[in-house]
């Protein structure tokens, strides 16, 4: 019996993926492929008639499997891209998002010249924000926290592997770690309780402890807010949060009763992302 080829099998698990309700079946099954079998994206196009040996064959079908089951592409992969990085991630830790790109993007622009700055990431899963930060600007002394010692693992992990010195801390928010720093960022869970039945069902694969922070998403965001006058430097230190799409005033609001200057920053699709929090003008 003759071994099936790669593009008989690229052909097969596309129709599977797009059967199953996957708009870009074809480009995720290729880079299922690519990834397990060690190939490039051209490779699948120029060894289309290569036969795949049966244990390859039967990894492949219980990745695709997995992935027509809606787990996000990312943990199938076991990695995520994330700025110039790649990222290990899993089930203990929230997939990263290109909205999350753009939060880091935004602290390096605004703190383009600054060489000698004290940054803290406070919910860091899997160290992305963090990691990214210190490989663009390897002179900040970065430190991270989050409450669950799994994310912290995996974010550790990452930071070995890629050769990236971060101080990890596990604890909830911010409490148990001494200030002042330059720059406290976070992308905390914003999701409430009342959206989870409208949610993407690939959220059901990810911790919920990384999405749902009570009825309206902000029971995480109110104490961190709270202890900003502790955290950040006096008159310059500034933070960053990553927020929902319709919490921009709430938070506003927020930071004005607790005597801090907010601007609401809209993310590439036109929807309200990150509250830049700054000190008052005097």
């Amino acid at each position: 019996m003759s071994l099936p080829t790669l593009m008989d099998l690229v052909r097969r698990s596309t129709d599977y993926l797009t059967k199953h309700g996957l708009p870009n079946a074809r480009r995720e099954t290729e880079w299922i492929f690519a990834e397990t079998l060690g190939l490039s994206r051209m490779d699948l196009y120029t060894r289309f008639d290569m036969p795949i040996e049966e244990t390859d064959v039967i990894r492949l079908r219980e990745l695709v499997q997995r992935r027509g089951r809606r787990e996000p592409l990312a943990y199938v992969l076991g990695t995520q891209d994330f700025m110039s990085l790649q990222l290990k991630v899993g089930p203990g830790v929230l997939v990263p998002r290109p909205e999350t790109e753009e939060l880091v993007e935004l602290i390096l622009k605004t703190f383009a010249d600054r060489e000698d700055l004290r940054v803290l990431d406070v919910g860091t899963g899997s160290g992305a924000i963090a990691l990214a930060l210190k490989q663009a600007r390897p002179t900040w002394t970065v430190s991270a926290s989050d409450v669950s010692s799994e994310a912290l693992q995996i974010a550790r992990a990452n930071g070995e592997r890629l050769g990236l010195t971060v101080e990890w801390h596990e604890g909830h928010l911010a409490a148990h770690l001494p200030g002042p720093f330059d720059i406290v960022v976070a992308n905390l869970p914003y999701i409430g309780e009342l959206e989870r039945n409208l949610c993407d069902p690939e959220l059901a694969f990810e911790p919920a402890l990384a999405l749902f922070a009570g009825n309206d998403g902000l029971d995480l965001i109110r104490p961190l807010l709270a202890d900003f006058k502790r955290l950040l430097v006096p008159a310059t230190g500034q933070a960053f949060l990553e927020h929902g799409w319709q919490q921009g005033p709430a938070i506003s609001l927020l930071a004005q009763e607790h005597g801090w200057c907010c601007a609401i920053v809209a993310d590439g699709g036109g929807k309200d992302r990150i509250a830049h929090i700054t000190a008052l003008a005097k």
